[in-house]
């Protein structure tokens, strides 16, 4: 491999970099923003919107659950367990 086969990385233009501390400081001001009403609350998967004062753990889904759902209640919500078990008064066979 000669010298000239070396691909050469690209910078990226540094006005167009963001850094964390930028970055988390711009969620901060547009978190702000939604509690004080100046910008339209966040939207969930079922066109709800999100109340901006609900915390960030209750309104994110866990990791192990399903995280590409995004933000919004529906992982709170009970599941439909009803056709996993018997009724109380069910029979079954005992013995």
């Amino acid at each position: 491999m000669s010298v000239t086969d070396v691909p050469v990385p690209v910078i990226p233009d540094a006005d167009a970099v963001m850094t964390e501390s930028e970055r988390r400081k711009k969620e901060k001001e547009l978190l702000e923003a939604r509690k004080a009403g100046t910008i339209p609350a966040e939207v969930d998967e079922d066109g709800k919107e999100i109340n901006p004062h609900i915390p960030q753990y209750m309104s994110q889904a866990p990791w192990y659950l399903n995280a590409s759902a995004g933000s919004g209640l529906k992982h709170q919500k009970s599941q439909s367990k009803d056709d996993q078990y018997d009724k109380m008064g069910a029979w079954y066979a005992r013995g």
